[in-house]
């Protein structure tokens, strides 16, 4: 009996263990606020992700960590990945952006949200 709770548990475990951490990506911004705001790239994402250096050379500008956010097209392929707007928005399955700088402001986050929530359009 002692057994079977120990394998029983020994597989809970590794059932929990390997979830998929990019399956849950929750935005919160309703679609209809942001289909008024009317983002794009370069208006408006790509302001942000630089102010924040993360598409530096230094940084995603060069590649960093697999991920490119030098441009339109690299920074729309990552953002097609759930750790992208898990690691702008510092949750629980994504090395958080920017790496050792202060988390973005909601309204930048929530840019980038309705961005990616409305197809990521240049």
């Amino acid at each position: 009996m002692k057994k079977i709770v120990i394998l029983l548990f020994a597989f809970g475990v590794l059932i929990t263990a390997c979830q998929d951490d990019d399956a849950e990506v929750v935005i919160t911004v309703p679609q209809e606020v942001c289909d008024s705001l009317d983002i794009l790239y370069t208006n408006d994402v790509a302001p942000i992700l630089a102010d924040a250096g993360c598409s530096g050379s230094y940084c995603h500008g060069s590649g960093a960590g697999g991920v490119t956010l030098s441009d339109y097209y690299n920074t729309k392929t990552a953002a097609e990945s759930p750790k992208f707007l898990k690691a702008i928005k510092h949750e629980s399955g994504a090395s958080s952006m920017p790496k050792g700088g202060n988390k973005l402001s909601d309204q930048q986050i929530e840019t980038i949200e309705c961005w990616v929530k409305s197809g990521s359009r240049e």
